[in-house]
């Protein structure tokens, strides 16, 4: 049973790595990522996306990272817009940012609650399946044996169907852009 579950929560890990690989935090070749500031010694999450309320390069408040996602709509350019740059942005948004982070939850919370505001009515539910999925995963330091309540077969359905509409009505092919290990 327990080894049913941590696949399970593996497979979740995959698809959310596949469909978000710039939020996942690894690092490895692509463009270069957006330069995080520094004060003493921590890192201050910047958004690599931009939307009707962010423009990338903005800050991200470790406090309210869902600030400008309140003020956001529905809006298929922002939503590919963001998709895009997320591709673009290649696989370390925050360089020298660990798992157990603050920024790395903060960005994440930021670009997953500004992604699920501003996606199509024919995504946005998948969307929620998958944020919450990722939020929870960034939340437990990137150890998905500690994720609880993620139903493994309903987040791989998300993740396909986004990828699926990511690809025909952004023309972002998500699978081609896969964290390295």
């Amino acid at each position: 049973m327990i080894g049913t579950v941590r696949t399970r929560a593996l497979a979740a890990v995959c698809v959310l790595a596949a469909v978000s690989p710039a939020v996942a935090g690894c690092s490895g070749g692509g463009a270069p990522a957006p330069k995080a500031t520094s004060a003493v010694g921590a890192i201050t999450p910047v958004r690599w996306w931009s939307n009707g309320q962010a423009e990338a390069g903005s800050t991200i408040a470790l406090s309210g990272p869902d600030r400008a996602a309140k003020k956001l709509v529905p809006s298929r350019s922002d939503y590919c817009s963001m998709l895009k740059e997320t591709v673009a942005a290649g696989k370390s948004i925050l360089p020298g940012v660990t798992a157990s982070d603050p920024a790395l939850l903060a960005s994440t919370k930021a670009f997953v609650d500004e992604l699920q505001h501003v996606a199509p009515a024919s995504v946005a539910p998948s969307w929620h399946v998958l944020g919450s999925a990722l939020v929870a995963l960034v939340g437990s330091g990137g150890n998905p044996v500690g994720v609880q309540g993620i139903d493994a077969a309903a987040v791989q359905r998300a993740g396909s169907l986004v990828a699926a509409d990511a690809t025909h009505s952004c023309g972002v092919d998500l699978s081609k852009h896969r964290p390295a290990g």
